[in-house]
């Protein structure tokens, strides 16, 4: 099994690295802290998109169904 690098090269746009490189010195980080938050957020995004895709095969009620099982009607929303 072979071991992973510790670095990696990763070739960039030059108008993407310049953007980069100007929002690391805005913000006072580095290209690669914004690169990492980035590849961070979007994994967060994927595992969301699973959990609703996942979702989708739950069976589904009705909001009616609901009430009904719950002993409620919507007057007692009212109150």
């Amino acid at each position: 099994m072979s071991k992973l690098a510790d670095r990696t090269t990763v070739y960039l746009d030059p108008v993407v690295k310049q953007f980069l490189q100007h929002k690391a010195i805005a913000e006072g980080g580095s290209v690669s802290e914004i690169i990492n938050d980035h590849f961070a957020d979007m994994l967060e995004d994927l595992e969301d998109i699973q959990e609703i895709k996942d979702a989708r095969s739950e069976p589904r009620q009705s909001f009616d169904s609901l009430m009904s099982d719950l002993g409620l009607n919507y007057n007692d929303l009212r109150d």
